[in-house]
């Protein structure tokens, strides 16, 4: 690895023996993963990367970029980058883009480039912006596939409109390649007469794109000439006795003349030549790129599958306490393929009370899922290890975090509840919900009445601020019947809407809802508030209560025993 062999006391870092603990801690987890991360430190924003992002360098930046100047290695670039740097050092704020386009050279030529990237402070214990992380993804292929896929599917419309008139068809092929960012220039000869004609080209400013020499032997031959960055393609199907014309292509000059480029420009004269023999040839053209691209559909389905199956996996089923029903729910963003920062859990404790757990951590990419599920991980083991009140256990969340340096990524808001019944809460067929709040959305209990409760109590600092913060505990009564609802920001929260407003948008889909079962009601909400894309990941815990005299109804899971308290005998109260 080109880090451990560069002298880095000739660097503007000196030996990694001196650098800032916040250097060493990003650098560890640069190299920790496979995904393409780079550091740019100090004021001459030092460049350190990991093995992904030398894969983004090309054949020439790779040689001799690690420990040099950013600047220097992004020179063609900077005034881009260089401002995106100084936003970040002086708002302290992270920024980024999707499929940004850069004209880089990194290989020898002026190299047309995409890339999904952000770029993220990196702090010191004051704030102070000491270095920029940068988490990429090379968009290049994509962007140019689709691009080029656009251009095949634009040249097919084209040609079906004018099959029957070829000298319609040709100036519609050659309209379509001039405004192709990925042909920089084509001529199209047509057979007549025995001999080729001209019909037309893309740039007339411009002499031919290739000899006339070399386009007579491709015609009379069949076979396609290629020389950087030029293809020559005749345009003739199998059973033709002579090529109907020849197809002169020049590729895009800023992406490489490759197997992908090659490929892009035979497919172009395919079309063009398939037009010329018969619209039935068109029409199996068409067919395979629809095929094309449903397989790209489903390719990003099952990605987001995979994601989804993730999430789940973090997430454990719910328990099933005597006469409680709890149903949860997780939906990602619909436009993230991503795995997120949402979670919730439930769990029994050892003294019989009911553990309920929502969260969001600040984010929504692989960085934020592995900082849920640590905080997941802390806020569980202390809320079971010693049965403290909520509030107590976000206090020791907090102090956990700062203890074992889980970094700026984990922040999140939380609620932390339980559900309590002592003797006294039996007797009167109720129980206790204690709950403490980090900064979360307020919980809301659907009564039995079907009016509709909002648990507006104070909001704490949300998780992973600063340790041994001063948190409260709240409780509230829950009755027979009653449905008390947990959720994510996800799904209320839209833009130029208050989250008053958006609580009360709650408030009116569940209102009279105190019939439905759990998994209707689950679905009314998200259908409601939610009816097409998420804009943000969700996650919901519902909680009902169910009367402790009568069998635990079906839908709740099995049966259990009746409390001899409430027993219809009242042999256990004669005895008291």
């Amino acid at each position: 690895m080109a880090a451990r062999e560069l002298a880095w006391d000739q660097t503007p870092l000196g030996r990694p023996s001196t650098w800032h603990p916040a250097l060493r801690q990003a650098v560890q987890l640069c190299f920790s993963t496979t995904f393409p991360m780079m550091i740019a430190w100090g004021p001459e924003h030092t460049m350190i990367y990991n093995d992904g992002y030398r894969d983004m360098l090309g054949t020439d930046k790779r040689l001799n970029a690690m420990g040099r100047p950013s600047k220097e290695v992004w020179a063609e670039i900077w005034d881009y980058v260089g401002g995106l740097f100084a936003e970040v050092e002086e708002t302290g704020q992270s920024t980024g883009a999707l499929d940004q386009p850069l004209l880089m050279n990194r290989s020898g030529f002026e190299e047309e480039t995409n890339f999904t990237f952000s770029y993220s402070p990196i702090t010191d214990e004051t704030g102070t912006v000491l270095g920029i992380l940068n988490i990429t993804s090379e968009t290049t292929a994509s962007v140019v596939d689709r691009r080029r896929l656009q251009t095949i599917d634009q040249l097919h419309a084209a040609m079906t409109d004018h099959r029957a008139d070829i000298d319609a068809l040709a100036d519609a092929v050659l309209h379509v390649l001039r405004e192709s960012a990925d042909i920089a220039g084509a001529e199209l000869h047509l057979t007549e007469g025995g001999d080729l004609v001209l019909a037309g080209r893309t740039h007339h400013d411009r002499g031919s794109l290739a000899a006339p020499h070399v386009v007579h032997k491709a015609w009379s031959s069949r076979t396609p000439v290629s020389s950087r960055p030029t293809l020559v393609a005749p345009l003739a199907r199998a059973e033709d006795a002579i090529a109907r014309g020849v197809l002169v292509l020049e590729g895009n000059p800023r992406r490489p003349y490759d197997a992908a480029q090659r490929s892009f420009l035979m497919l172009v004269a395919s079309s063009v030549s398939a037009a010329l023999g018969a619209a039935t040839d068109l029409r199996r053209e068409i067919d395979l790129l629809d095929a094309h691209a449903e397989l790209i559909a489903r390719d990003a389905e099952r990605s987001r599958e995979s994601s989804v199956t993730l999430q789940h996996s973090l997430l454990t089923a719910p328990p099933e306490p005597d006469h409680l029903h709890i149903v949860v729910r997780y939906h990602p963003a619909s436009d993230h393929l991503e795995i997120g920062g949402d979670w919730y859990d439930s769990f029994m404790t050892e003294d019989g009370s009911t553990m309920i757990v929502i969260g969001d951590v600040t984010g929504h990419d692989h960085h934020a899922a592995a900082a849920m599920g640590q905080i997941r991980g802390i806020i569980r083991a202390i809320a079971y290890d010693r049965g403290e009140v909520p509030s107590r256990v976000l206090t020791r969340a907090d102090n956990a975090i700062h203890g074992l340096n889980l970094g700026q990524n984990a922040t999140a808001s939380a609620i932390v509840a339980r559900i309590e019944q002592d003797h006294c809460d039996l007797k009167d067929r109720t129980r206790t919900i204690r709950w403490s709040n980090a900064g979360h959305p307020p919980p809301v209990i659907l009564r039995a009445d079907g009016s509709v409760e909002v648990l507006r109590r104070q909001n704490d600092l949300i998780l992973g601020i600063i340790p041994d913060h001063d948190r409260h505990d709240f409780t509230i009564t829950l009755n027979d019947n009653d449905t008390l609802l947990f959720y994510t920001d996800g799904l209320i929260e839209r833009r130029n809407r208050t989250m008053t407003a958006s609580v009360e948008a709650l408030v009116s889909t569940l209102e009279g809802r105190q019939d439905e079962d759990l998994d209707g009601l689950c679905e009314h909400v998200l259908r409601t508030l939610v009816p097409s894309r998420a804009e943000d990941d969700i996650a919901l815990v519902v909680v009902r209560a169910y009367p402790q005299d009568q069998p635990r109804p079906a839908e709740a899971g099995p049966n259990r025993n009746i409390p001899p308290e409430l027993d219809d005998s009242g042999t256990a109260d004669a005895e008291e």
